[in-house]
């Protein structure tokens, strides 16, 4: 499933590493190899990384250990739907809905 992924790095964590040998670029680095993104931003002004990514549940759980271990805080995932697929996906939920017993 495609998910936009939000990373916001605590200020402690983030100068921490900004001074050690490898800096937050050797785990970055890491991430995007990893999870092959196909989309990834960085927030002006902030610690903070916007990613777009098809991730299963193993890679979810991988990609919150790394943020937790090595950042000291977790990442928002959330579930994206293209917007082509909507109309058919609201389609369906509506039919569904409507033979629901409530």
């Amino acid at each position: 499933m495609r998910y936009l992924v939000y990373i916001e790095v605590p200020a402690e964590a983030g100068t921490r590493l900004d001074f050690e040998e490898e800096g937050p670029g050797q785990i970055l680095g890491y991430v995007m190899k990893r999870f092959a993104p196909e989309a990834a931003y960085i927030q002006a002004g902030m610690r903070a990384v916007f990613m777009v990514a098809d991730l299963n549940e193993a890679q979810m759980t991988e990609l919150m250990l790394i943020v937790s271990k090595k950042f000291g805080t977790y990442p928002e995932f959330t579930a994206l739907i293209p917007a082509a697929a909507i109309p058919e996906m609201v389609g369906k939920a509506i039919e569904e809905v409507k033979k629901a017993q409530i």
